[in-house]
């Protein structure tokens, strides 16, 4: 049902700037045929191409807001694409979840803090000191761009020296 709602809205949206433009361009004898047009075309293609590649049936774990011990809007890459969402450390584990502008990256990473095996700065295209790099126990690396990493960084080391030293 998502993907269809999203598909006439954009069809929607296209055919009103479409036919808007059509309109203030002193064309108005074909303002509304292209705009229908737009609206139809438009609504097909991003069915039937981009919507229908999109698994909307994904729940993203409910996060306590109360929970949070730090979050903030980050990047993760994904398949070697940086994904737009937000980052939330938790007392246990961080999350990462996809925002929807990022509709066809959709995910959700969790990273369980007792498999932190270390955290690390990254730069961005080897340029840009932006980044945080955090490595498993399992020897796997997630990425993530991040605002202030020197906090993001901080802020993990000490939830998990909390969690061990309740251990």
């Amino acid at each position: 049902m998502k993907k269809i709602i999203y598909s006439l809205l954009l069809g929607l949206v296209v055919g009103i700037i479409i036919g808007m433009y059509c309109y203030l361009t002193n064309k108005k004898e074909i303002a509304i045929v292209l705009s229908i047009f737009c609206f139809i075309t438009f609504t097909s293609i991003s069915y039937f191409k981009m919507f229908s590649k999109i698994d909307f049936n994904e729940e993203f774990e409910k996060i306590d807001k109360k929970s949070i011990v730090y979050s903030g809007l980050a990047n993760h890459f994904k398949d070697n694409i940086a994904v737009g969402g937000t980052l939330y450390l938790l007392g246990n584990k961080i999350i990462f979840q996809s925002n929807i502008i990022n509709f066809a990256k959709r995910h959700q990473k969790i990273i369980e803090l007792n498999e932190i095996d270390k955290t690390d700065f990254r730069k961005t295209m080897g340029l840009i000191n932006n980044g945080i790099s955090i490595k498993t126990k399992d020897n796997i690396t997630e990425e993530f761009v991040v605002n202030k990493r020197e906090t993001w960084k901080e802020q993990i080391e000490k939830v998990i020296k909390i969690n061990s030293n309740e251990i």
